[in-house]
């Protein structure tokens, strides 16, 4: 006796499940606004996650012609906002390392500054205070006669400076720290200083610990135009601290 086969029905093949498009790039956009937001106020790191997040920009815009669109918009403002912050922190930065010119105070050599005075531009026979309580003092030009082998050859016309600083702080002061000589301008053209070993227009200036409550007097040279002008001395105590501008006839 036989019994009919029973018939087997075979279970339909289960489709696999549809890639997500683009969702790689939707999800890279994303790690690197994460980075680039964490990093942003990293100062020079953040310029490296910066042009990161740029590209993170470009892959989230792409990635939201696929399935992961959310997720791409959510990259592309992480990767907005790490460059936004990134140009917010370079521009504090820059305004820090940028030193001021002549906001300490200014007032006649041989004075102490009153907390009021009025920040300007000081000129010969004036002094220039910092907040730290260091000053200088540039008296009037006295014109002088370079040597025959002083440098630069060819000088039309040679000034000398007399200069001070007081050391008011309660630290001992390098002068070798202090920017001095390197910016002068003569009627609006750089003013070369005058080395002349021989002659009288000879640089005294050299390193030197002023200590607190001391002074320090040097001399500096400079050829200048024949004829009378406007002369500009810059002086800086250390990297980063306002400038002090004396400006004058010479």
């Amino acid at each position: 006796m036989t019994f009919p086969t029973p018939s087997v029905h075979a279970q339909p093949p289960v489709a696999p499940p549809k890639p997500a498009k683009f969702g790689a790039l939707a999800w890279t956009a994303v790690i690197l606004g994460i980075v680039g937001v964490v990093c942003s106020w990293v100062i020079f790191l953040n310029i490296l996650t910066a042009i990161a997040a740029s590209v993170g920009i470009v892959l989230g815009v792409i990635a939201l012609f696929g399935t992961r669109r959310i997720l791409a918009i959510i990259g592309v403002v992480l990767c907005v906002a790490a460059i936004t912050f990134t140009v917010m922190a370079t521009q504090a930065a820059v305004e820090i390392l940028d030193g001021s010119t002549n906001q300490g105070q200014v007032v006649d050599a041989g004075q102490t500054p009153k907390q009021e005075a009025p920040a300007q531009n000081p000129t010969w026979g004036k002094r220039y205070s910092w907040a730290n309580g260091l000053s200088v003092d540039v008296a009037a030009p006295t014109a002088c006669t370079p040597g025959q082998y002083s440098v630069p050859q060819n000088i039309a016309r040679a000034v000398r400076f007399e200069i001070t600083i007081t050391n008011g702080t309660s630290a001992a002061f390098e002068t070798a720290l202090m920017s001095i000589g390197t910016d002068a301008q003569f009627n609006g053209q750089k003013a070369e200083m005058v080395f002349d070993s021989s002659g009288g227009c000879d640089s005294t200036f050299d390193s030197a610990t002023v200590l607190p409550g001391k002074t320090y007097t040097f001399h500096v040279a400079y050829s200048v135009g024949a004829q009378p002008g406007e002369m500009q001395l810059v002086f800086e105590p250390t990297f980063n601290s306002d400038k002090a501008a004396f400006v004058g006839q010479a």
